[in-house]
């Protein structure tokens, strides 16, 4: 078996292994990091909306 993975053209390296388990780990971190930051930024919102709901003009006030 040994033989036929080292004298193919589509066969592995020995370092493809480590490559391919970092590399998904690398996407995983990003995708949580990036999860991570989407649920902040919804929080924020809401806590910005908080603050400044009792902030808005009616519009029958605006107008006169």
């Amino acid at each position: 078996m040994s033989y036929i993975l080292e004298h193919t053209t589509l066969g592995f390296c020995w370092w493809d292994l480590p490559a391919a388990i970092i590399l998904i780990l690398v996407i995983v971190v990003v995708a949580w990091k990036h999860h991570d930051m989407k649920q902040q930024e919804r929080e924020l919102e809401d806590q910005i909306s908080a603050l400044y709901a009792n902030d808005t003009v009616p519009l029958d006030k605006a107008k006169r």
